[in-house]
């Protein structure tokens, strides 16, 4: 805790008593600011044997004594140098701090108040007041002090820090935003700023925004862990997983057992498909902590998707061991059995998941898959039905529940889930590619056009997707835009269509 101090000049009467006292009180003076402070603490008591009718002699020694921890005897003196003096704002202040440095925060607040009352633009006592008031999780009165700093000194940078600071306490991240943002135009250097601007744009979702805060912080700090850490967060959410890997890999670099990192780089790993090095990750996480049961099963998940499903097996099962009742566990061996082609199994284990927990969208859209599988259509729809319940926004259970009324003929009610699968996804090609397939049951040869045309922006060489634009276009009576289609399919190497255009467009 910092002190003010304030040291007068003071004329005295030619006593000798009193120059002698006076003495006292500079040469304590000097001792302090070399740092001496149990000789100030000396001196100053000798001034106050000579004098005590000085309420600075006493204000002094009490900041001495904090200097060496003497806190409880240091209120005293401030107190007796309140008593002295009632209009002492700098007792009432230091008194303040020494209260706050105890946890008395209540009574620091009563001596800040009556410090301000004494002077209402004594910017310091605002300050600290609101640090007191923060203590107690007055928040909105710390914020109301740090606002008055703000007025009375528009620069002063720590209470923008701080403000910003409870603002994200609040969840108030846009106006967290707004105050650090005024802390960095006052310091352009600091990393604190930065970095929690960062953190409130994360929470804002803000991802680009909170990337390049990240990356002034790493610019000035190239060892800030954390801020690799969440720059990698937002390089993963903003689709360049591979830069995301190399600022785990800084953070783990920076900090071996950064548990955390090296999980999530896992994870993105697998996302990559590099397995072998995900397994490795995970592996060298559970040496440390083998209580980490998630973790075996997203081994376990590795294994599977590398193909060494005698591994995974292996993790599923040991998790099972230690916890029958975790519903992750069963929905990991339910997608072992349907990698494995055990669909019966498969069902069995995504039921468990579901009875230890009815509200999980994935589980139903799962065993829903795997009873298409079975051609239990009917059962299947009614699962993917039972997942859009709890989720509306879930697409890939309007993406299979479509599939399915496809195989059942209902190609109307296939259209309209495939219609919503794409208003949530519209990035989606596989949306597309099913319609193509529907309509042209419907024979609907116009309508598929579209659904040709947005797959070709993306997939320009698609022989495949040239036929049935070509096909639907004929259909329609364009038959120079089929024979153009077709053409295109051949350039592309699919000379199989020469015989479309020999026969059509001629």
């Amino acid at each position: 805790m910092k002190y003010i101090f304030i040291f007068l000049s003071i004329f005295f009467f030619k006593e000798v008593l009193a120059q002698t006292a006076e003495d006292f009180f500079n040469s304590g003076n000097a001792k302090f600011d070399n740092k001496d402070f149990l000789g100030a603490i000396s001196d100053f008591s000798n001034a106050i044997h000579i004098d005590s009718s000085r309420s600075n002699f006493y204000m002094n020694r009490a900041i001495a004594k904090s200097e060496i921890g003497e806190h409880r005897d240091a209120i005293s003196d401030f107190s007796k140098s309140i008593i002295l003096d009632t209009n002492n704002i700098l007792a009432y202040f230091n008194r303040g701090n020494t209260h706050h440095f105890l946890r008395n925060y209540t009574k620091s607040i009563d001596d800040f108040d009556k410090a301000i009352a004494i002077d209402t633009m004594f910017v310091n006592a605002y300050f600290n007041r609101g640090q007191a008031k923060s203590e107690i999780g007055n928040y909105y009165g710390a914020i109301e002090d740090y606002d008055k700093c703000i007025f009375i000194d528009s620069t002063y940078e720590r209470a923008y820090r701080n403000k910003g600071a409870l603002n994200m306490k609040l969840k108030k991240y846009q106006n967290a935003v707004n105050d650090f943002s005024s802390a960095i135009n006052l310091s352009p250097m600091d990393v604190n700023a930065y970095y929690n601007r960062a953190l409130a744009n994360r929470e804002l979702k803000k991802n680009k925004e909170a990337l390049v805060d990240f990356e002034k912080v790493i610019t000035i700090d190239s060892k800030h862990l954390y801020s690799y850490f969440y720059r990698a967060e937002m390089y993963a959410l903003l689709g360049n997983k591979f830069a995301a890997i190399s600022d785990y890999n800084k953070a783990v670099e920076i900090d071996p057992e950064f548990l955390d990192a090296i999980v999530a780089r896992a994870d993105l790993k697998q996302e990559v498909s590099s397995y072998a090095s995900a397994i490795e990750d995970y592996s060298r996480v559970l040496l440390l902590d083998t209580t980490w049961n998630e973790l075996y099963l997203k081994r376990g998940n590795a294994y599977m998707k590398s193909d060494d499903f005698k591994s995974a097996s292996h993790d599923f099962s040991f998790v099972l061991k230690r916890d029958t009742l975790n519903p992750e566990t069963y929905f990991c061996l339910g997608n072992l059995k349907f990698e494995l082609g055990e669909y019966q199994n498969a069902i069995n284990y995504y039921s468990k998941s579901i009875l230890l927990d009815t509200l999980i969208v994935k589980y139903y859209v799962a065993r829903g898959k795997t009873s298409m599988k079975l051609r239990n259509f009917i059962i299947s729809i009614e699962d993917f039905t039972r997942a859009i319940e709890l989720d509306d926004k879930y697409t890939e259970a309007f993406i299979q529940r479509a599939i399915v009324k496809s195989e059942l003929g209902d190609y109307r009610g296939s259209l309209i889930d495939n219609k919503r699968a794409l208003e949530l996804d519209s990035n989606n090609i596989e949306i597309n590619r099913a319609n193509i397939i529907i309509k042209m049951h419907m024979q609907k040869y116009a309508e598929l056009i579209p659904d040709c045309d947005i797959i070709l922006q993306k997939e320009p060489n698609n022989i495949s997707v040239f036929i049935q634009r070509g096909d639907a276009k004929y259909q329609i009576g364009d038959k120079n835009g089929a024979c153009l289609d077709w053409h295109n399919a051949v350039n592309l190497g699919y000379k199989e269509a020469l015989e479309r255009i020999t026969k059509n467009c001629n």
